[in-house]
């Protein structure tokens, strides 16, 4: 059978619809003929990957939207969870200070040489002949080297050896500048819609897919909204 939301339209928030403005939504619904709300994660709403609330609007955390969903149904008004699917916000704790070991990647360099606090260069083992340095919202590349637990975001490559990434801000993202040794492990960390991802086949990537099962469970959310979904590839690489 064809649901109510099938026939309906919703309208989107960003992040005022609160304990104290829901009978705002709802009368606006009412008057325009709405039958759903659409709550679109980021900014100083929810973050992308972890899902944390904003906890100066709603220090509650997600009890709150447990309430406010109870008064939506109430009201014959369904409401929508809509997140960037497995997106990683940057600023976020899977990131900073400490980024987690189980961030995606495109590949793995080693380190020809060691790395001072100052270097400003990254020389590795690898070829860089591929890498670019072009990014963008919907560029499916990132200019950032995961060693360690730093992050090292690069502006240059070199195209024949020695192979170098140049340009370094070191410490990127909030991580600890750090020294590192001849032979350790550079991640070139996989990123689309600006965002990082988690490793496909990690406990990071099964931690959120959990977190968005629990958080609409658990509040009674009507729907769910995979947002850049479409940016899947990104997990599997270029041959996928």
């Amino acid at each position: 059978l064809m649901k109510k939301e099938g026939y309906g339209s919703y309208l989107m928030n960003f992040g005022t619809l609160t304990e104290e403005t829901v009978d705002e939504w709802i009368d606006k619904c009412h008057k325009l003929g709405f039958n759903q709300i659409d709550s679109h994660g980021g900014g100083n709403f929810f973050e992308f990957g972890t899902f944390d609330l904003n906890q100066e609007k709603w220090p509650d955390g997600w009890e709150s939207f447990k309430r406010i969903n109870a008064k939506l149904h109430e009201a014959g008004i369904s409401h929508i969870f809509h997140t960037y699917a497995f997106f990683i916000d940057k600023r976020s704790r899977y990131v900073t200070p400490v980024p987690s070991d189980n961030l995606g990647y495109v590949k793995i360099f080693t380190l020809k040489e060691p790395l001072t606090e100052n270097s400003e260069e990254v020389v590795v083992n690898e070829s860089t002949e591929n890498i670019s340095t072009v990014t963008g919202f919907h560029t499916e590349n990132s200019v950032t080297l995961k060693i360690g637990s730093e992050l090292i975001e690069f502006s240059g490559v070199t195209k024949t050896p020695p192979y170098k990434f140049t340009g370094l801000k070191r410490g990127a993202n909030g991580t600890k500048i750090s020294a590192h040794g001849i032979e350790e492990k550079a991640f070139h960390l996989s990123e689309r819609f600006g965002r990082f991802v988690p490793g496909p086949e990690t406990a990071l990537f099964d931690e959120i897919a959990h977190r968005h099962a629990q958080i609409v469970n658990d509040c009674e959310f009507d729907g769910i909204y995979f947002d850049a979904i479409d940016g899947s590839a990104v997990l599997g690489g270029q041959e996928n």
